[in-house]
């Protein structure tokens, strides 16, 4: 929310789009946005309610066209939660392979529609046997190499 208020501020967006899809519910940026009256902010989180891993391909086949949605916005803030992980302890309804496909279609359509998508690693707290976070790492290489496919031209994101 900082974001999308400054760059209004500065007259540089005259819509944002911000797709939370970490795993919590996106509460306070949709109370700012409610509180403020932000008409100019479009805002879509999956929900109060925690969605299950039963509901990962349905929400999965409605997600380009939430994605499309924001086509009239000059700038979609994604927040690409790890956490959405089906064996991350404080969340989890997404296997790898969902999230992989999650994070493709939010880029490929962003750019289908024209929107630049700014984005941020967010949660993750799932360990490795040692205790290292080489799982959440992994996540987040696989949100960077699919924004990399789609925006960078040439790209072949080394691991």
């Amino acid at each position: 929310m900082i974001t999308a208020l400054a760059l209004k501020r500065e007259g540089r967006v005259s819509r944002v789009g911000i797709l939370d899809l970490d795993q919590h519910w996106g509460d306070g940026t949709h109370d700012i946005v409610r509180h403020l009256g932000l008409d100019w902010v479009s805002h879509h989180s999956p929900g109060p309610e925690v969605p299950k891993a039963s509901d990962a391909k349905r929400y999965l086949r409605r997600l380009p066209g939430i994605v499309g949605g924001f086509h009239d916005c000059d700038l979609l803030l994604y927040q690409a939660g790890a956490d959405a992980h089906v064996d991350d302890p404080l969340g989890g309804w997404m296997t790898s392979e969902q999230l992989a496909e999650r994070d493709s279609i939010v880029f490929d359509i962003a750019a289908t529609v024209g929107v630049p998508v700014a984005w941020n690693l967010a949660g993750g707290y799932q360990r490795s046997t040692d205790g290292g976070i080489e799982p959440v790492l992994a996540i987040h290489r696989r949100t960077m190499e699919a924004c990399a496919r789609v925006f960078v031209a040439g790209s072949e994101v080394s691991r």
